[in-house]
């Protein structure tokens, strides 16, 4: 079982607002920070946070989008909104509010703080990737069909590649989860990352699932698939015990 609230820390003078999940049983827990799609902390991700907590962490979900108003959530229709919401952030502002997140975690008497992980769905996947290269305290990740790693089909040439820019700096073990059915995350996007990764002696592994499109583990979403889901789950429970516990 587990318990949920909502916590606050400042950043820059802007309130971020975490949802928390914790397990029932006392004592010091690994911690696990869960980060939102495109579409903000909506109810699937506070899901994923409580999951977690079942699981025996403590898991956190900051509003990544907290400079647009607390509780920016946006309709899984709506793309160019949310779209809109994630080109407002810069990367520093993502690590600004990884870092707060991070020393939130530090400070909870339950926290095993030397045991922390991540995990990112869609938007929330490039920053899970991006988190191993610029958050030491990160020992372990999670990256569901993380876009923006690598451009987008169809993105101009002189794109920012994250991929190349951040590769050599990657410093915890990885698991990554794609659909090949994604139009936006194409398999040959898959493979080059795996392949640099791997080429730099970087701790990764890859699965992807036939016929799973983009977000098949949001099951509030069309996309969903169930079995992609299943495995891709007992997959990350698994690989989060080994490196967090």
């Amino acid at each position: 079982m587990a318990t949920s609230a909502i916590d606050t820390v400042n950043i820059a003078g802007n309130d971020m607002r975490l949802h928390t999940a914790r397990p029932d049983e006392p004592g010091k827990k690994p911690a696990m920070i869960v980060i939102q799609e495109i579409f903000g902390v909506a109810p699937h991700i506070e899901d994923v946070a409580l999951r977690f907590a079942a699981a025996g962490y403590v898991a956190v979900a900051p509003e990544l989008f907290h400079r647009s108003g607390a509780g920016t959530v946006i309709p899984y229709g709506e793309t160019d909104r949310a779209f809109g919401e994630r080109g407002k952030l810069s990367n520093d502002d993502i690590v600004a509010d990884l870092n707060a997140t991070v020393a939130y975690l530090k400070s909870q008497p339950d926290v095993d703080s030397a045991n922390i992980g991540i995990v990112g769905f869609c938007f929330g996947g490039f920053v899970s990737y991006y988190s191993t290269a610029r958050i030491p305290e990160i020992k372990a990740a999670a990256v569901f069909y993380g876009g923006g790693i690598l451009p987008r089909p169809g993105s101009p040439a002189d794109a920012p590649r994250a991929l190349d820019l951040t590769a050599d700096d990657v410093d915890a073990p990885m698991i990554g989860f794609w659909g090949n059915d994604d139009g936006g995350i194409p398999p040959e996007n898959v493979t080059t990352i795996e392949s640099t990764l791997k080429a730099k002696g970087k701790d990764y592994e890859s699965h992807s699932y036939d016929g799973a499109g983009h977000g098949f583990f949001c099951n509030d979403r069309p996309s969903y698939n169930e079995t992609a889901a299943n495995d891709a789950w007992l997959r990350t429970v698994t690989f989060f015990a080994k490196h967090l516990k």
